[in-house]
């Protein structure tokens, strides 16, 4: 495998300005991304934006059309959603599978993983935060002993976390939501398979609750 060229200091500078910016919608759901545009609005030379756009493509924010450019993505409410429910019932079925071989070892790991979510919540470090939730469903995924199961899972929690990049509930939760989380975890160490999944179910609902409402913004926010 080929080494991976370096990304230099500005364009990861311009990588977060983006990604801050479509997270705070000051760039709207849709907008192209014009690299001269956004190269003489941010100081910088077309290199590092180009580079930028390229990461915001790989982690699944921006949609390149050939011969038209790069769009940030659109996803329907409905879609957003449905994503959602699949996710809920892939992840019902790995708690059910995971709580009959569950061990204190793996609990144990599940704690530490909500202490390290909470920590993130508390420091405001939105990054952090996504990457400790995902990890935390990964691992009880990876539990159930279910590999093709953990494989559809991560590709949903992919999705999942796109969806909350793009519409920001963090700042507007006032606590932390990680809870919902240890409810789960008290279940698969109870072998209660059904409070389990009533657990995902209430998890998932939240969401998609959470998503719905920082989704209705004004129509006047600032785009570039």
């Amino acid at each position: 495998m080929e080494p991976q060229p370096q990304k230099t200091n500005s364009e990861t500078a311009v990588y977060r300005k983006l990604k801050k910016a479509i997270r705070r919608r000051y760039i709207k759901q849709g907008s192209q991304l014009v690299e001269i545009a956004l190269a003489q609005q941010l100081g910088v030379s077309r290199t590092p934006v180009r580079g930028a756009i390229k990461r915001l493509e790989a982690e699944g924010l921006v949609n390149t059309v050939p011969n038209r450019g790069a769009f940030v993505i659109t996803p329907t409410q409905r879609e957003i959603e449905e994503t959602f429910r699949v996710r809920a019932q892939l992840e019902k079925m790995a708690v059910t599978l995971t709580s009959k071989t569950v061990t204190p070892a793996q609990l144990a790991e599940l704690r530490q993983l909500v202490n390290a979510e909470t920590a993130a919540f508390d420091e405001s470090d939105l990054d952090l935060y996504y990457a400790v939730n995902d990890n935390l469903h990964l691992k009880i995924a990876e539990y159930s002993g279910n590999k093709v199961l953990h494989e559809y899972i991560k590709e949903l929690l992919d999705k999942t976390r796109i969806y909350l990049i793009l519409y920001d509930p963090f700042y507007k939760l006032e606590y932390s939501p990680t809870t919902e989380h240890e409810a789960i975890i008290e279940a698969l160490e109870a072998g209660d398979h059904v409070r389990a999944e009533q657990a995902v179910e209430a998890h998932i609902n939240s969401a998609i609750d959470e998503l719905g409402a920082a989704g209705r913004m004004p129509d006047d926010y600032l785009s570039l």
